[in-house]
């Protein structure tokens, strides 16, 4: 085999590991019980605004406290198309199965509240039971436009008959017309004949006051009333779902209530596959739950799943049940209001610590500068925010009380203790051996976490939340651009100075379980992911083997990370229905001729967060301009390049991870934006600290001076400017690729 092909061989060899690994994940396992949503005679959905899990309490709402203890409860997310939902919003979201808008969601101004987002109002017919709701196509062009893809009616156009009471029910049950079929403007004293009427019934109880106190009080004793008559009139074999169906405060978004009573639906938590997480789940699951309850097709064209009992058990007192799920909108809610804090905080500190380390790039510093070691270790420091803000979660910081200080003391420890493993020796004797062993933390951390339920990622600050309705399992953009840099980085720095297919070798075993982890479903499920490091990694073998990334290569390993993504899907697909991942979604998609818009959804939503305001797109020119500096470094950092092997070749393919996250996911410049916090401060460490010391800090031979170095980082030499100014140690040629075998090809990415 050549010099040249050895590394495609290898690369090669590394991808069907990894399919195979991953089909692995996605192939069914052996026959077993199906978790399903069990055929019922009717379905009853009964919405309350508002309705969060403290408030129910068995002296107070005697029939929710009932029905939870007896049902299948879970912790619902009613995020719909603007980032807090109102509650025309919620019915709207409801009934199409799709995140909906009353009005135009950039058009919203939240201190408003939810006035200006109130419902249209509700015609009754002149003859007949029906009803018609006033201004139906105005409502359905407006979401036509949005990139969530909502299509008004879907239940009272599945259906061949669907009742409403008040306004809200009226938008969840109207067909693609605006018309419903039975409808009343309040729930009459027997709702016995109406909720017979009709296979599916929704039942708008109202809203509840924003603030905490009496009529908040008064407000749940009259719904629970209400909901009492609903439970006692229902018809048999009938399932009643009992949903708080949007927030109230239009600056506040909840997790809400969500109760199954019937058949299947026995003491338990729910789940659906929509979130893969219990007890969490969407308010768009609830149209194709009706739907999968009245033993009808459900859509693969929306985004919910029908939602089943859990196999798990559930405690069979109310008390510890209610409890959990109080906590888990408290730990949402608490980490919601801190993101924006802390960020700035440490935006703040980066911006303090940064600006020391200038002023000392600006000196003439001594051989050993202890100015410039002490901040090379607060740089260090810095770069254990990231996988600090995971471990926080491991105490759970939101039950104190004030939070913030717990959360700051939560972040604070960890980085302290990842700081302290990085600076021990053997590998914390030089700057990049010390973001080495943070890279290192980082990722075991990271992978560690997704394959024990991805604790850590839920509700933390550079995590995802409930809230958001994004993403509840795996790795969410911003995690993954910790991961995959860390890990970029990590194995640039172990293949350093090594012999080319040695380093191949250690750059790929790196890559292997990162990316298994990262794309798995049940684990990661993480499709931007694969798509992103694959070719990434497939870069950093060419690199370390000395091998220059050409057209051709590039095509190469893009396709590879093509082909597993497709293989994965495809395998995804072909698993039963309920067990499906996005990936396996997103074919049925393609399959169904929907594939197009779902990426133009993404594009859109893309676009939309760059050009969100003008932080954004500053944020997006100084990361353009950090991407031209690594690849057409000033003095400093190319004496940093010298002596450090890895940092060259990890700083490049941490950029080309940036470039393809930023494409092909969905959050704008979150992922070259949280890929930099771990790129900056290797790349600032070793500019401030150049001498190399360790196997993380070499790249000169061995009996190499290192005039060439501190010549270029500003110290003074007995050599002459030129030799230095070119790279040239002896006349000889200084290489910037970290692992290149004696006769390998100076022919790398400039």
């Amino acid at each position: 085999m050549s010099g040249h092909a050895a590394p495609f061989h290898r690369l090669g060899f590394a991808v069907a590991i990894v399919l195979l690994a991953l089909l692995g994940t996605a192939v069914p396992a052996a026959a077993g019980p199906r978790a399903e949503t069990i055929r019922s005679n009717a379905v009853v959905v009964v919405g309350i605004a508002g309705l969060q899990w403290s408030d129910v309490a068995t002296g107070r709402t005697p029939t929710l406290a009932r029905l939870a203890s007896s049902g299948s409860v879970g912790t619902l997310s009613v995020r719909a198309a603007p980032a807090v939902t109102c509650v025309g919003e919620g019915w709207l979201t409801l009934g199409a199965g799709r995140s909906a808008a009353i009005v135009e969601p950039s058009d919203i101004d939240t201190a408003e509240g939810c006035g200006p987002r109130t419902a249209p109002p509700v015609s009754s017919r002149n003859t007949g039971s029906g009803a018609s709701i006033d201004g139906w196509e105005d409502l359905a062009e407006l979401n036509r436009q949005l990139r969530f893809g909502a299509k008004p009616g879907l239940l009272g156009t599945r259906l061949t008959c669907a009742g409403a009471v008040g306004t809200g029910g009226a938008l969840a049950a109207a067909d693609s017309s605006g018309n419903v079929d039975v409808y009343r403007a309040t729930l009459p004293d027997d709702p016995a004949p109406l909720l017979r009427a009709c296979p599916l019934t929704a039942v708008d109880l109202g809203a509840l006051p924003d603030a905490a106190g009496d009529g908040r009080n008064a407000a749940l004793r009259r719904a629970d009333a209400a909901l009492a008559r609903v439970e006692a009139a229902r018809p048999e074999n009938s399932t009643l779902l009992v949903v708080g169906v949007s927030d109230t405060d239009a600056t506040d978004g909840r997790l809400h209530v969500a109760i199954a009573d019937g058949p299947g639906f026995d003491r338990g938590w729910l789940r659906s596959s929509s979130t893969g997480r219990m007890p969490y789940l969407q308010l768009v699951d609830i149209a194709p739950t009706v739907l999968a309850a009245l033993d009808e097709p459900v859509p693969e064209d929306i985004a919910g799943r029908p939602v089943f009992r859990s196999t798990e058990t559930r405690s069979e007192s109310f008390a510890t049940t209610r409890a959990a799920l109080v906590d888990a909108d408290t730990a949402a809610v608490a980490r919601k209001h801190l993101v924006g804090t802390f960020l700035a905080g440490f935006a703040v500190l980066c911006a303090v610590v940064y600006g020391i380390a200038a002023l000392l790039l600006r000196r003439r510093p001594a051989v050993d500068d202890p100015l410039r070691r002490r901040a090379s270790v607060a740089i260090t420091a810095l770069s254990a925010f990231p996988v600090a803000t995971f471990l926080a979660n491991t105490v759970p910081w939101w039950r104190a009380d004030p939070t913030t200080p717990a959360l700051a003391a939560a972040i604070l420890g960890a980085m302290a203790l990842v700081t302290a493993v990085a600076v021990a020796p053997p590998w914390g004797r030089t700057a990049t051996g010390r973001l080495a062993a943070v890279s290192a933390v980082t990722v075991v951390v990271l992978l560690a976490d997704v394959m024990t339920g991805a604790r850590l990622q839920l509700n933390s600050l550079l995590g995802y939340t409930a809230l958001e309705g994004g993403r509840y399992v795996g790795f969410g953009n911003v995690a993954f651009a910790v991961l995959g840099a860390s890990a970029l980085l990590l194995a640039a720095g172990l293949a350093a100075g090594r012999p080319s297919r040695s380093a191949v070798a250690v750059a790929l075993a790196v890559a292997v379980p990162v990316i298994v982890v990262e794309g798995s479903p049940g684990l990661g499920t993480d499709f931007g992911g694969i798509l992103t490091l694959v070719p990434a990694f497939g870069v950093l073998a060419l690199l370390v083997a000395g091998r220059k990334v050409t057209g051709r290569r590039a095509v190469a390993v893009l396709g590879a990370g093509a082909g597993l993504v497709a293989s994965l899907a495809i395998a995804d697909y072909l698993r039963p229905e309920e067990d499906r991942t996005h990936f396996g979604r997103f074919v049925a998609t393609v399959l169904d001729g929907d594939g197009l818009a779902t990426v133009d959804r993404k594009i859109r939503a893309n676009l939309d967060l760059l050009f969100a305001g003008p932080h954004t797109i500053a944020a997006a020119i100084l990361l353009v301009i950090a991407g031209v500096a690594v690849f057409r470094p000033p003095a400093g950092l190319r004496a940093a390049y010298r002596a450090h092997p890895g940092l060259r070749t990890g700083l490049q393919v941490v950029v080309v991870l940036g470039l393809l996250g930023f494409a092909v996911n969905d959050s704008g410049i979150a992922v070259p934006v949280n890929a930099a916090l771990v790129a900056l401060p290797a790349a600032v460490a070793a500019w401030l600290r150049p001498e190399p010391g360790s196997r993380f800090g070499r790249t000169t031979a061995p009996n190499e001076p290192l005039d060439d170095v501190r010549r270029e980082n500003g110290q003074q030499t007995d050599e002459g400017d030129q030799a230095a100014t070119e790279g040239t140690t002896d006349g000889r040629k200084t290489s910037d690729t970290p692992a290149r075998s004696a006769g390998a090809p100076a022919d790398v990415l400039p």
